[in-house]
């Protein structure tokens, strides 16, 4: 099975540089430009199924890649919140140095302990990774040739974490842009990751 992962287009949170996964926004102008370019990506390859995070960033990048004659028509759109991005609470829609600023405690065990910390109202990355393992403990039991899933920056990095056996701790040593495509192949029992676009 090949499991196509593709981060959401550049929304202007994203631009400004802020940590939000709750808040529920659209893709700007060049987050419309990648969801085009990705779009060439899956022009020749026939998806069987598309899983979206419960945010309207995820569906816009999805509805951009398929075409919405595709969506009304023979591709049904799976909404799962176990692939929403994390909540960061009272933290969201804030750059670093702000959260630094008007939380200075909570940034301080946030340094301290990032993988348990929870932001006031959020949840941890601890939190963010069980939900991930649940929905690709699912995904690994069904039978299709091509998936796609269209997420978040976090959930990305939660998943290579899952797919390299690590749970949370190498989270941090993976990128993922805007846009970004990375293919999964699942063979076997086995996954891993067979590439990674740039778009």
């Amino acid at each position: 099975m090949n499991i196509y992962l593709l981060r959401h287009g550049q929304t202007e949170e994203n631009r400004k540089g802020t940590y939000y996964g709750n808040l529920d926004v659209g893709l700007n102008e060049i987050g419309i430009s990648q969801g085009n370019k990705a779009k060439k990506f899956f022009n020749n390859i026939k998806l069987d199924k598309v899983y979206i995070s419960d945010k309207k960033r995820t569906l816009e990048m999805a509805t951009l890649v398929l075409g919405q004659e595709k969506i009304e028509g023979e591709i049904k759109i799976i909404q799962d919140n176990r692939i929403s991005e994390t909540n960061f609470g009272d933290f969201e829609g804030k750059t670093y140095e702000e959260i630094q600023k008007h939380y200075p405690k909570e940034c301080m065990c946030w340094q301290n302990n990032w993988k348990e910390f929870v932001p006031p109202n959020g949840e941890s990355y601890i939190n963010l990774y069980e939900r991930v393992k649940s929905f690709m403990e699912d995904i690994k039991k069904i039978q299709y040739d091509n998936v796609l899933i269209c997420t978040h920056s976090g959930v990305i990095r939660a998943m290579y974490c899952y797919i390299m056996n690590e749970n949370i701790d190498l989270f941090w040593k993976f990128g993922s842009k805007n846009g970004d495509i990375s293919l999964i192949k699942y063979e076997y029992g086995n996954l891993y990751i067979d590439s990674i676009t740039h778009v």
